[in-house]
């Protein structure tokens, strides 16, 4: 199907066709439910305000393929579903920058001298700070959103395929 060829209607009237109506030219058609639950998902719209169509099956008996379908649709939404974006008061460095390799001298240096442990002299303030600073995320008057950052770089350690064994 050639997402490109458009048929004009016969009495040249125009039908909004990809503007006001969606045009999917493909074999496959989304499910327009799913569709707009996506949309919803990126506009970051209130939802109370945009009523939504509830859509059933006929039948639902005897089409347990749908019904499953269905399901793995909207489990799909949720899972490609963008994480929530923090608006920090300072600024704060970019996850991809932090992850990235430190200078092979700090490195080598980190063989010689170890890191401060939990058992160190500090209330869990200063240790935060302390951790942040070798990370280098900077630490402005309040240490949450520092630790938002530290939290948000492990997690991303943590999921990245090059990083797990």
């Amino acid at each position: 199907i050639d997402a490109f060829i458009k048929v004009p209607r016969p009495d040249d009237t125009t039908d909004g066709l990809g503007l006001t109506v969606l045009d999917e030219p493909a074999a496959q058609q989304s499910d327009p439910t799913v569709l707009d639950l996506q949309l919803r998902v990126i506009s970051k719209q209130p939802i109370v305000k945009v009523p939504m169509t509830v859509r059933s099956i006929e039948h639902a008996d005897k089409n347990p393929k749908k019904i499953t379908t269905w399901i793995n649709n909207i489990d799909e939404v949720h899972r490609q579903k963008p994480a929530p974006h923090v608006h920090y008061t300072k600024n704060m460095p970019d996850i991809e920058q932090l992850m990235q390799a430190w200078p092979t001298q700090f490195e080598e240096l980190l063989k010689i001298i170890p890191l401060p442990s939990g058992d160190i002299d500090m209330d869990v303030g200063q240790f935060s700070r302390l951790v942040c600073s070798l990370l280098d995320i900077p630490v402005y008057d309040k240490v949450t959103e520092s630790l938002h950052v530290l939290f948000t770089l492990y997690s991303e350690f943590k999921n990245n395929a090059h990083f797990q064994h």
